[in-house]
This record gives C-alpha cells, structure tokens and sequence, in this order.
C-alpha cells in the first residue's frame, strides 16, 4: 500500500482528506492535536519547532523506506490590527506554514523522487486577496504558492508538485451557511471539505502532466466583481 504523509489531518480539511484516502493508502498524520482515526499512523510533532520536525521526519524514515505522496496541509492563523501583532506571531504562523512545508520536501525528495510521487501543497484565496490583520497568514499562503512551482521545477520530471487555493471552505459541522453566505458564491454554496478531497484525488492520479500548477477551490468568489 502506497504511504501518503498528510501535515494538520487531525481537524478541518486535513481530516478529511485523511479519511477519505485511507482505505486506499496508508496515511501517516503529523499534527500536533491527537485526533485518533483508525488505519491513520499518528506522530505528534509541533510544526513550529524546526528541530522537532527534524526529529519526527528521521522516526518516519526509521520506520517507512518509501513515501508516495506529501501533502502539505497544516497551518495556522492569527487576525490581529497590524499594530497589535507580535513578531512571535508572525514568526510562528510562516514556519508552520511555509517553513515547515519547505523542511519536509527538502527532507522527502529522495524518497519522493523514487516513487515518482507528488507534493500537494494547501494555500488560500488569501494568497491572493486579503482582508485587514491578515499580513502573516496572507505572506504565508502567498509564499506556498511560489514554493509550490519552485518545487515542481527543482524535483521536475521524477515529483509532480502542485497547489491547492481553496476559498471559504465549512470546517466546521455546528455552522449552517445562511442563504446569504450560499448565495454570494457563483457556485451557489459555500465550500465543504469534500471539495477539496476531490482535487487531492483528481490530482494523485495525475498521469504525470500537471505540475507546478496552482488549483483555485473556491466556488468562483476571486472572479466575481463585487461594487458596493
């Protein structure tokens, strides 16, 4: 059974990226938050921390000799006014979300390389369009993007590595969209999970000629025109 690694697969869209691919693969969970799933291996580790990584990375080399697909999925975020934003916060936000991603390619090419696997790296709608207080996290999803096709340049032909953007997506099972928040979307609903585990799919059955290509999951919201 191919071994996919899944960053953040113990809540929102991670998990569920997680549940739906296991019975066909056998996925390996790095989070910090324990959120058990049965035939999901889970390895606790604070992406923040460079050296934890590091060591949580050698304990999954120890045990696995070959990995088919990284999905870079964990991240963080804290809306503050920008003067009220701590360099902490900033610091802490871009490793987990860029820093921690760039560490684990780096660390899985090789054996990335030999399965002739793929990296899917999750950005945000935030990497293109931001509201106020988002300056870390919109840094942050912007960087992924621009890792994601330098990833697919250096690791070109034997890794396919592309992005994911999505929009709003409902993480969360106790909120109900109202009709206003569906009917604002072209596609005439807020996103779910589901959405974004089609492209996952759509994108690690990949015949090898999609890579260094960014997939915007967001019901049509950054081509609308909004005046008011």
């Amino acid at each position: 059974m191919k071994k996919i690694i899944i960053t953040g697969a113990s809540n929102g869209i991670g998990r569920e990226i997680a549940k739906k691919l296991r019975k066909k693969y056998h996925v390996i969970n790095i989070d910090i938050v324990e959120n058990e799933m049965d035939r999901v291996d889970f390895y606790k580790c604070d992406l923040s921390s460079k050296d934890e990584l590091l060591e949580t990375i050698n304990k999954i080399k120890e045990k696995h000799d070959s990995i088919y697909a990284l999905i870079n999925n964990a991240g963080i975020c804290i809306f503050k006014d920008l003067e009220e934003q701590s360099y902490e916060e900033w610091e802490k936000i871009l490793s987990v979300n860029l820093k921690a991603p760039y560490i684990l390619s780096k660390e899985f090419a090789k054996l990335l390389k030999e399965s002739k696997g793929h990296i899917i790296n999750i950005s945000s709608t935030r990497a293109l369009m931001s509201e106020k207080g988002t300056e870390a996290y919109s840094a942050s999803k912007g960087g992924i993007s621009s890792l994601t096709h330098a990833l697919a340049s250096s690791l070109s032909p034997d890794v396919k590595v592309n992005s994911i953007t999505p929009g709003w997506i409902n993480t969360d099972k106790n909120f109900v969209p109202t009709l206003e928040d569906n009917a604002q979307h072209p596609s005439g609903r807020v996103g779910t999970p589901l959405d974004i585990v089609d492209v996952v799919k759509f994108l690690l059955k990949n015949r090898g000629f999609i890579t260094g290509s960014n997939f915007v999951v967001d019901g049509g919201m950054t081509k609308k025109m909004i005046y008011i």
